[in-house]
């Protein structure tokens, strides 16, 4: 059941529970990509952490206020802007060798994850493009009373899918996936809310239960996560396959050959002759007949 295209389309938990069935037969392989990229994560966020100074208390600080503020903000804003471009480039690459591996396995029914890498790679340039373009959009429509946010995230919310398998640059990818959505914005946003709330969950999960694991303290919140993300691009190569079964189908091109040629249009035209006649006696003639043969009187030129 797991590994096969959708042929109608299908509910918001038939594709979160198709999701799981395909995750379950690949788990390993599914869940490499994410556990490597929450690796490397984390050693980037030690590492960004140990670039910027540490931002010291505001009771100890002996300058004034609006210094010790600037400071905060210096590190508050550099941090968050380099962990921001890795975790963009990282976390970008993931998804995109999920969609790609679980797209080879419902149109061919296997797949290989160096090849969905080497596929993603090659299509990072419109994956980053359409994430920056999509996300900044999406932060302007939460920043304006929120609705706004959610209605770009709906209606963005195929982006990588359309690039990995349909090959679409960033800007096409963008318009493709509205029209993908178009009509079905509900439906596509209870599936969104509960994918959501599943990953939000396992965070809270591992966060909480990372005090009570000292050996894997900084480890335990990143291996739970890992552990759910690769649902949410699985999810989404569903729903793309789910909402292309409502595409009308391509008839195709009709062509108007000229009729073939009948036997009587190929037929020369018959020519009809009139009978003829010897104006001095009236006797029928040949066609080619100079004298009557009745009085013997010359009649071609009379004619």
């Amino acid at each position: 059941m797991g590994l096969r295209r959708p042929t109608r389309e299908l509910s918001a938990i038939e594709i979160i529970d198709r999701s799981f069935s395909l995750y379950s037969e690949r788990l390993v392989q599914f869940l490499a990509p994410f556990l490597f990229v929450g690796i490397v994560n984390s050693m980037i966020t030690q590492a960004v952490a140990n670039m910027f100074p540490s931002i010291t208390p505001l009771e100890e600080m002996t300058e004034n206020f609006f210094e010790w503020l600037i400071s905060v903000l210096w590190v508050v804003l550099g941090r968050t802007s380099v962990l921001w471009f890795f975790f963009w480039i990282t976390i970008t690459i993931a998804n995109g060798i999920a969609v790609k591996y679980s797209s080879d396995l419902l149109e061919k029914g296997d797949a290989n994850l160096s090849s969905a890498f080497s596929f993603t790679i090659h299509k990072l340039a419109p994956l980053l493009g359409a994430a920056l373009i999509s996300g900044t959009l999406m932060i302007l429509g939460f920043i304006c009373f929120i609705v706004p946010g959610i209605i770009v995230a709906i209606m963005f919310s195929l982006i990588v899918p359309v690039i990995m398998i349909e090959g679409r640059s960033a800007f096409e990818s963008l318009e493709r996936s509205r029209r993908l959505v178009d009509r079905s914005w509900w439906r596509i946003f209870i599936f969104l809310l509960v994918i959501w709330f599943l990953i939000g969950l396992f965070g809270v999960i591992g966060e909480a239960l990372s005090p009570y694991l000292p050996p894997l303290q900084g480890l335990t919140s990143t291996l739970i996560s890992a552990f759910i993300q690769p649902i949410y691009p699985i999810a989404l190569t569903y729903l793309y396959y789910s909402r292309r079964t409502k595409e009308a189908p391509q008839a195709p091109p009709v062509s108007y050959a000229p009729p073939a040629p009948t036997e009587i249009a190929r037929r020369p035209p018959a020519i009809f002759e009139q009978p003829r006649f010897c104006i001095y006696c009236g006797q029928s003639l040949q066609s080619d007949a100079i004298y009557c043969p009745n009085c013997g009187r010359r009649i071609r030129n009379s004619l």
